[in-house]
């Protein structure tokens, strides 16, 4: 999909104009987001808290690199914020979390105290370090199901199966399958669905904007998507995922300007799940989450 002609974007602007009563009326379970390092000098804590407010967020999972600035959310805005223990403990720690013994302590240390509510998100990169059968990993794995927390699970790959095979290996553990829309499309998405009861799919960073793939111009579903969506409508959340320079073409040292395009990002997935019937897109905007939260 391109970007949305002019006439388009006047549509769009005409539709979240018509669905804004629904959203001032609904809340949203941004089921996706992040606070990272690169974030904090162009926006701080409190204004992030205060983003999520002004947009009727009622209830988001964060996840930070590192992995403490979550809690900084939560401490400041409330336990509707929810902290997700990220592997990355340090600002670079997406290079090298799988070969760390100390991000295990932070995570047993995180879960058992009540700090974090779930691990991720972890990414797996297709013909990059590390596997899925990494010694760290297989330990985090260990403690999901041992604290009854949920996962986070970023996985780009060609088909299914190598989160399919996580999924099935570990029935106890609720997994989020993040970014759906991507490699991955409603065909691969369906099999995990009927193969795993214990996974979710996420369709985070999916907006225009960033890497599409689930929408069309006027940015509702497509219609594979939306037929999948509706055979399956409790499996589904969504996210804002505001990281931006992911596909700016920045280096990693920069600051992250994610957060000024959170209301875009916002008004977008407004837009695809008010075309949805109502008892699928409160599913789907708010109930959802709150079933993969609960122990």
């Amino acid at each position: 999909m391109k970007y949305a002609s002019k006439t388009n974007y006047l549509t769009l602007i005409f539709t979240v104009l018509q669905i804004s009563n629904v959203i001032a009326s609904e809340k949203f379970a941004d089921s996706h987001i992040h606070f990272n390092w690169d974030h904090r000098e162009e926006t701080s804590v409190q204004e992030v808290v205060d983003i999520l407010k002004q947009h009727n967020v009622g209830l988001t999972i964060v996840a930070g690199t590192p992995s403490e600035l979550a809690l900084e959310l939560r401490e400041n805005g409330g336990d509707w914020i929810i902290p997700f223990f990220s592997p990355y403990i340090h600002p670079l720690g997406k290079r090298d979390w799988y070969m760390d013994e100390e991000v295990i302590k932070r995570a047993e240390s995180g879960l058992s105290s009540g700090q974090y509510f779930g691990i991720g998100e972890v990414h797996f990169m297709s013909g990059f370090k590390p596997e899925t059968d990494n010694k760290i990993f297989l330990q985090l794995l260990a403690l999901a199901e041992k604290y009854k927390v949920p996962m986070l699970i970023h996985i780009d790959s060609s088909n299914e199966q190598r989160f399919q095979r996580l999924c099935l290996a570990n029935p106890n553990i609720k997994m989020i399958f993040a970014h759906a829309g991507g490699n991955l499309r409603p065909s691969h998405i369906e099999k995990i669905l009927s193969r795993c009861d214990n996974a979710w799919i996420d369709f985070a960073a999916r907006d225009p904007w960033r890497y599409d793939g689930i929408s069309k111009e006027d940015y509702t579903l497509l219609p594979q998507w939306k037929q999948l969506v509706l055979r399956y409508p409790e499996r589904f959340i969504t996210g804002t995922d505001p990281v931006w320079k992911v596909t700016r073409g920045s280096t990693w040292d920069t600051d992250d300007e994610g957060w000024q395009h959170y209301e875009k990002l916002y008004n977008y997935h407004w837009t695809w799940l008010n075309d949805l019937p109502e008892e699928v897109r409160k599913k789907i905007a708010w109930e959802n989450t709150q079933v993969i939260l609960k122990k």
